[in-house]
């Protein structure tokens, strides 16, 4: 009877060792997500993405192993300390968050406003213009980044004059997503500030949309170029999220008919956004690498900390989440999509980062991140 009690556990043990070691693999591959461009290779990109199941799934499997068969237990501690740079990425160990920021500090903040839809991804909404400025007013930003800033209305430099006195800052500049005749319609990417603008310009790739404007700025007597971006979307239509949100009903079974259509859509889409975001921050890189200033680098990256994207971006850059961020994942994403953090503020090493904040307002499918900036005076 041991005997028997002892081979089926053999058997129990062999079968769960089995399947460990393929989310072993899928987390190893996430960990060479950041590394590999999607532009080459882009599957690496999907196992990045997956990060946090890849991780959880390794831990319940150390829990497991705890129980039954302890010496397979240092394969999930050693492949999760392997990564330990990809978990700090989205739960950080500061203490730097509790420091009052110093005198002459500034306020810095970036938002993705939807295009003024609110939650919903149906039409422009008035109402929700409002509420926005209200709240910009009231956050007070001394550098405010907007993405997807959209109005129909009147001559455009009338609407942005507007906004900026109602959010309190004197200077502004912006850049259609797309160039357009109309002087009627705004669809672009915005800088506010109450310093001087002395310069600004855009990028964009392959007479492709706008996807970054920057300004250039004097910033308590030192010169700064901030960056607005604003990189490739995923490009979900309504069907899209339809699928999506009937897969997560529970008391309905999915449409087995359609889902392999509607899976490989999903996926067609999701590879052509991390590929063209590659090319981008690669663009990027090279620009931010010529400027003449220290740079703060703000805006919607759509990707999360375990992305390629991240990694290029942030390489020489200071993460404002981590430095002085709280709080697990710091999510910024709202929308109907399971939630990562794909809204950053980068500093250039002159400065130092206090009090990151992620307000939840729902007026947007992203949450607004701020935090306050202290400068040494760099020597360029």
């Amino acid at each position: 009877m041991a005997a028997k009690k002892s081979k089926k556990k053999s058997i129990v043990v062999k079968v769960l060792l089995s399947i460990h070691i393929i989310f072993l693999l899928c987390l190893l591959a996430s960990y060479a997500a950041p590394f590999v461009s999607p532009a080459k290779i882009w599957i690496f990109a999907f196992f990045g993405l997956a990060y946090p199941i890849w991780l959880f799934i390794n831990l319940l499997f150390l829990l497991i192993w705890i129980i039954l068969f302890k010496k397979y237990a240092w394969l999930s501690v050693i492949a999760i300390l392997l990564g330990v740079n990809h978990l700090l990425s989205i739960y950080p160990v500061s203490l730097s968050n509790t420091r009052v920021a110093p005198p002459g500090s500034i306020k810095i903040l970036t938002y993705n406003v939807h295009s003024l839809y609110g939650i919903t991804n149906k039409q422009y909404r008035p109402e929700i213009r409002s509420k926005v400025t209200d709240f910009l007013a009231a956050q007070n930003p001394d550098i405010l980044c907007i993405q997807e800033f959209y109005v129909r209305s009147e001559d455009s430099s009338k609407v942005l004059e507007r906004v900026t006195k109602q959010i309190g800052s004197k200077y502004f500049t912006f850049k259609n997503y797309q160039e357009s005749k109309d002087r009627k319609k705004i669809d672009a990417l915005a800088i506010f500030s109450k310093f001087p603008i002395i310069g600004n310009g855009f990028i964009r790739m392959n007479n492709r949309n706008v996807f970054c404007l920057y300004a250039d700025m004097v910033v308590n007597g030192v010169k700064v170029r901030v960056y607005d971006l604003h990189l490739e979307s995923i490009r979900f239509g309504n069907e899209d999220y339809s699928f999506y949100a009937h897969l997560t009903e529970k008391e309905k079974e999915p449409d087995t008919s359609d889902f392999s259509a509607s899976s490989m859509k999903i996926i067609t889409k999701l590879k052509k956004a991390f590929e063209l975001r590659a090319e981008q921050v690669d663009l990027l890189k090279q620009d931010i690498s010529r400027s003449p200033f220290p740079v703060i680098v703000c805006g919607d990256f759509n990707d999360p900390p375990t992305s390629y994207t991240y990694r290029v971006m942030s390489s020489h850059l200071k993460d404002s989440f981590i430095k002085s961020g709280k709080g697990l994942f710091g999510n910024t994403y709202a929308g109907n999509f399971p939630s990562f953090r794909i809204d950053y503020i980068l500093l250039d090493k002159c400065f130092e980062a206090y009090n990151y904040q992620r307000p939840k307002e729902d007026l947007s499918d992203h949450y607004p991140v701020s935090v306050y900036v202290h400068m040494t005076p760099p020597e360029y």
